[in-house]
């Protein structure tokens, strides 16, 4: 009987080997070669399923938006944890602090300069900011509920705040080594949620 192949399991570790390689040596190791090496196959099997380096970096952004999403539903899924804690933790979790979200920071950043001249990547990359606005919104909603964030506090400024802050250190930081020592530091991720929470409470008060 000939082997039953899973293809749509073979694209997704192609995909996973694919960052793997953005976060051990960057967007410009991605070749089709490296990436057959990484993952173990031919080039040949390789090119059955993408046409190009694009089609692999385009592969590689959705895989780390949809692991993304997977980590979104397990820190709002810790019940042992204040809202606040898991909107903390959801911030962190689109910072480089590991392999994992250094390859979706660098890969993002990639298609974020795609998206500025090419309208098919910026729909694409809007999709997944609208739904990381929308989680981080529901979460600041769950902590007002709570009480750990001011009840008179506006939940969408805080989401524009605290995403476009967030996004900006992203980027930054796997740029410059200071701002990635900086969002690295114990406690600069809590301290830095606190802080837009903090400032928008005051100005809510004034």
């Amino acid at each position: 009987m000939p082997k039953v192949v899973d293809h749509d399991e073979r694209r997704l570790v192609l995909a996973d080997a694919v960052l793997s390689l953005i976060a051990r040596e960057g967007i410009s190791a991605v070749t089709t070669r490296a990436v057959a090496e990484e993952s173990g196959w031919s080039t040949g099997v390789l090119n059955h399923y993408f046409n190009s380096r694009h089609e692999l970096l385009l592969a590689a952004l959705r895989r780390a938006a949809d692991i993304q999403g997977d980590q979104y539903q397990v820190i709002l899924d810790q019940v042992d944890n204040s809202a606040l804690e898991k909107l903390r933790g959801i911030t962190a979790s689109v910072l480089p602090l590991d392999d994992r979200r250094l390859a979706m920071t660098r890969v993002f950043l990639f298609f974020y300069a795609e998206g500025a001249q090419e309208e098919k990547a910026r729909s694409e990359i809007a999709g997944f900011l609208a739904r990381w606005r929308r989680i981080v919104r529901e979460t600041v909603l769950e902590a007002q509920q709570e009480g750990s964030v001011p009840a008179d506090v506006d939940p969408d400024l805080v989401t524009i705040r605290l995403v476009g802050l967030t996004d900006g250190l992203a980027m930054q930081s796997i740029l410059d080594p200071f701002m990635m020592d900086a969002i690295r530091a114990p406690g600069a991720v809590a301290r830095g949620v606190d802080a837009v929470l903090q400032a928008i409470s005051a100005e809510a008060r004034t």
